[in-house]
């Protein structure tokens, strides 16, 4: 078995506040945000260079960027506000008075929004308007994943996946975790999921768990696979990032304070950018921090 190599290239600060919400740009960019309402854009080719596109109040938890260049930010308890990250003017604002934004993603011509209450707002992209309510459950609404044929797994805070057709109708639900799921991601035809009872889960298309690991010490947030599909990152609560075998899930790496000069604190969010492949890691610290795994 091959070692991994691990360097931290680099250590972004400038939030006043934890960061929660992490997005891949054009290139070499990316987006961050947090409780602060910065979002600040970075450049992974020159990173001393964060610039400020926006500044709201309240926090954020989410963000996404689409094929026009517009950056979908989830203003909490407010809607979502577009960006249009060439010259940072605002295009739209699509209020969501009283929920809260956990998860936004992209589902052919739509945006799919999760909210606390098990609500999720159905957008169409082009039009900004609201396409479908829909209400599955009665907890939060935390995390989504694009599955084939434009089906939506949609992980819940009562630890169940909830899986909707093109259609918008429930198709399947399953019980993953024994509390909230918050973070899903596909690979091929199978899923993963991670949520606040450490696990590392892996499904098959038709999910069935495949196997699973205790990843963490401490809930996990976020999981996200390396561009070339081989590895997978989970953040965790514990302050550490590791490093994971896709189809093995065997560890490979930790990275930690004391060994990697991570984070400090919780560790909210990640990317790994096709730019050098390199991961990014947000967390309560106010810091994002770099690594290239090789």
């Amino acid at each position: 078995m091959s070692t991994l190599q691990i360097e931290r290239i680099d250590t972004f600060s400038g939030h006043r506040g934890p960061v929660y919400a992490l997005e891949n740009g054009v290139d070499s960019l990316f987006y961050s945000s947090g409780s602060d309402g910065w979002v600040v854009q970075w450049n992974l080719a020159k990173p001393d260079l964060g610039k400020v596109i926006a500044q709201i109040e309240g926090s954020v938890y989410a963000m996404k960027l689409d094929a026009s260049g517009i950056l979908w930010i989830g203003h909490n308890y407010e809607g979502i506000q577009g960006i249009q990250v060439a010259d940072q003017t605002q295009v739209f604002a699509i209020p969501t008075k009283g929920l809260s934004i956990f998860s936004i993603s992209f589902v052919g011509s739509n945006a799919w929004i999760g909210h606390n209450e098990g609500l999720i707002t159905v957008v169409d992209i082009a039009t900004k308007s609201v396409v479908k309510h829909i209400k599955a459950s009665s907890t939060s609404a935390r995390c989504f994943s694009v599955l084939a044929d434009n089906r939506v797994a949609v992980g819940y805070s009562d630890g169940f996946v909830r899986v909707f057709n093109a259609e918008y109708q429930l198709v399947r639900d399953f019980k993953a975790h024994d509390s909230s799921v918050f973070s899903l991601q596909s690979r091929g035809e199978e899923l993963y999921s991670v949520g606040k009872d450490a696990r590392i889960k892996r499904w098959s298309n038709d999910f069935q768990l495949l196997n699973e690991v205790i990843g963490h010490i401490y809930a996990i947030h976020d999981i996200q696979f390396s561009p070339d599909g081989k590895w997978f990152a989970t953040a965790s609560m514990d302050k550490t990032v590791k490093v994971w075998e896709s189809d093995t899930l065997t560890l490979r790496k930790v990275l930690d304070a004391s060994r990697h000069g991570g984070h400090k604190n919780s560790v909210n969010k990640l990317i790994w950018s096709s730019f050098d492949d390199l991961l990014v890691s947000a967390s309560d610290d106010k810091n994002l921090s770099v690594w290239k795994i090789q």
